[in-house]
């Protein structure tokens, strides 16, 4: 029995590790992932640019103190960002609320031009509006009389999206408007200012054996990449177990293959090695994890100011294990409905429905990410449909006892078992049942007579 399962194993196996799709899908995933989460980041980073902004200042007071502000604003953020980024240091205090804006960046160059607001205030603005409709100008700041006690400053363009630049015309008009405000009731703004400067919140994360680590998001990106490769290859290598067994079906090559084998042979070989090469995918994955999170690969990026997260070598092996039997549990229920239809149509509601079991997890992701600990999160890890993401989730969050990762691998391998019997039952007759579609009470049928 055993040899026939693992000839069946080794043809599923090298039938896939051998082709050109398996390589190109193993390289292009991280690459694609680390796309996804770098390069975003990375064009903020670096967003910049020029822009000649018009300014209807109908204070007649405030146009000049905005654009030194504005001035002074830029070419301090980008002096600190430009420090920190040598340090690979995160700049501390009130500046770091706009270095993250800027930083990487001293290309960001923002002109005011002060128009003319001569005469009736809407058709000045109307001119104004005109010079912007005809490219001379990119945006135009529109300050009320009524400033700074009454009124809201207002920016009109064909373009409200350049976030970056907005962020600093607006933080200028703002501490221009508060120092007037300041001075006009006795105090000094610079004092004010200094007493008023933030406290910023370091979050260390507190390890097992009490080391603490900085960590400024980085646990939640790894929990929500790990979470979604882990989604994303037992939903696929799990389909791709159905839809080899409605083809051979299709085929009837099946027909040919029962005279040799069992049918519960041949599904449990079949889905060991589909299983192993989506195991040879993930370990060639963890690998290049491992790679990632080592020191110094920030810097070989040329990204020195970007802390990427480390992987704890406990995780990498749960990522294993979690896939593994994940894939197992899915595998089997994928595998008893490839035998049990003719086609993928046909199996389509069946589908659904156990593919709604990779999906709740991710539905209750953000309960799991504000709670890790609580009873109910503790018993939706251990529902062994979720355990794969959900316990994994939890892991990246806080410190999971030990028992209760032994329960869930306990949990999983039993549900495996049992759901290995049921679906073996089904198999052995919908294997090579044609002509038609199954209900309920048809698979209930199988079950007992088989």
């Amino acid at each position: 029995m055993l040899d026939r399962i693992l000839a069946i194993m080794r043809r599923e196996y090298l039938e896939r590790v051998k082709t050109k799709a398996f390589w190109i899908s193993t390289l292009l995933v991280p690459v694609f992932l680390g796309a996804v989460m770098i390069i975003p980041a990375w064009l903020a980073a670096r967003g910049g640019g020029a822009f000649t902004v018009g300014v209807l200042d109908f204070t007649g007071r405030f146009a000049e103190p905005i654009r030194l502000e504005l001035d002074d604003l830029i070419g301090r953020q980008s002096s600190i960002a430009a420090a920190a980024l040598e340090q690979s240091e995160v700049v501390p205090g009130e500046q770091a609320e706009t270095i993250g804006e800027i930083a990487n960046d001293p290309i960001l160059e923002l002109e005011l031009v002060e128009l003319a607001t001569d005469g009736d205030p809407e058709a000045a603005r109307e001119r104004a509006k005109q010079g912007v409709q005809d490219g001379a100008y990119d945006g135009l700041l529109v300050l009320p009389a009524t400033l700074p006690d009454e009124g809201q400053a207002e920016y009109v363009s064909p373009n409200v999206s350049t976030f970056q630049m907005l962020s600093v015309l607006e933080r200028s008009v703002n501490n221009v408007m508060v120092a007037d405000r300041l001075t006009t009731a006795g105090l000094d703004p610079e004092a004010v200012g200094e007493l008023t400067r933030r406290v910023d919140l370091k979050t260390l994360k507190l390890g097992a054996k009490g080391q603490e680590t900085h960590d400024q998001g980085q646990g939640f990106l790894v929990s929500y990449v790990f979470m979604m490769i882990i989604y994303m290859t037992v939903l696929m290598y799990g389909i791709y177990v159905m839809r080899g067994v409605l083809e051979e079906k299709a085929s009837h090559i099946v027909e040919v293959i029962i005279s040799t084998v069992k049918p519960f042979e041949l599904m449990l070989g079949k889905i060991l090695g589909i299983g192993a090469v989506g195991l040879t995918q993930f370990l060639l994955w963890s690998a290049l994890m491992v790679a990632i999170s080592a020191p110094g690969a920030a810097s070989a990026l040329g990204m020195g100011s970007l802390e990427l997260p480390a992987v704890p070598a406990v995780q990498i092996v749960f990522f294993v294990v979690y896939f593994v039997l994940g894939f197992l549990l899915y595998g089997t229920l994928y595998a008893g409905i490839g035998a049990a239809f003719d086609t993928e149509q046909e199996a389509q509601n069946f589908q659904g429905v156990i593919t709604m079991f990779l999906i709740v997890p991710l539905v209750l992701m953000m309960y799991i990410l504000n709670q890790p600990d609580a009873p109910l999160s503790v018993a939706l890890s251990l529902f062994p449909f979720f355990t794969p993401m959900l316990m994994f989730l939890r892991m990246t969050l806080t410190q999971v006892p030990a028992v209760q990762l032994l329960g869930s691998v306990v949990l999983m391998t039993a549900t495996i078992v049992a759901a290995a019997w049921v679906v073996g039952k089904v198999y052995r007759v919908g294997i090579l049942m044609h002509g038609s579609k199954p209900k309920l009470k048809d698979l209930w049928r199988w079950i007992r007579e088989a």
